[in-house]
């Protein structure tokens, strides 16, 4: 390799070699903040119908009618149905990922 060949491919290997390094620091991100709500909030994994049953009968006593999965305002839901021992036909939707509170309604 003739004196020429060999700077122009020790050039080139040091423009790559920083050019690799600026772009892996680019793809770099920093650590995303912890979240802003608290983790007692809402549970982090799935809830089973069971649990969406227990929760439902916290909020509202009485008699579980029917407990399914649907969707409500876009979410999966387990929708619990309740005849309230306050007289009330409760609807509660809590949501499947992450078992928070939906919608709830009583007539």
């Amino acid at each position: 390799m003739n004196k020429t060949t060999a700077f122009c491919s020790a050039a080139l290997l040091v423009i790559a070699s920083s050019l690799a390094g600026t772009t892996f620091a680019a793809d770099t991100k920093p650590a995303a903040p912890a979240a802003a709500v608290p983790a007692a909030a809402v549970p982090a994994r799935e809830i089973t119908k069971e649990q969406a049953v227990e929760m439902a009968l916290k909020a509202h006593p009485g008699e579980v009618t029917k407990a399914y999965q649907d969707t409500k305002k876009g979410k999966q839901t387990w929708e619990v149905k309740i005849n309230g021992t306050d007289g009330k036909k409760w609807e509660v939707h809590y949501e499947i990922k992450t078992g928070a509170l939906v919608s709830e309604e009583g007539k």
